[in-house]
């Protein structure tokens, strides 16, 4: 399986967090390899780029905190569905 598999797997399965996270951890190793190419060249701009993880970092954190808080209002206060009965069919 691979990862563009597991990305639609997900999707499907609406477990948009979890790719959220995924999205984030992108950015933030992306960002990092970019800032420690400019830091071999220029080290002010190397240390500049890496504001970008830095804020990326801090965007998950708030997402996740914020996403958590909701999930877990939204468990305690809203009204749980009724199971859906099933008639069995009995053979005569």
């Amino acid at each position: 399986m691979n990862i563009l598999d597991y990305f639609s797997k997900l999707y499907k399965e609406r477990r948009e967090l979890t790719l959220l996270q995924w999205a984030y951890l992108a950015l933030v190793i992306g960002s990092v390899v970019v800032a420690g190419i400019f830091a071999l060249f220029d080290r002010a701009v190397g240390v500049g780029i890496l504001i970008v993880p830095m804020v990326a970092l801090i965007a998950m954190s708030m997402n996740v905190v914020a996403w958590a808080l909701i999930k877990l209002t939204a468990d305690t206060f809203l009204p749980k569905k009724p199971a859906k009965k099933t008639r069995v069919q009995k053979k005569k």
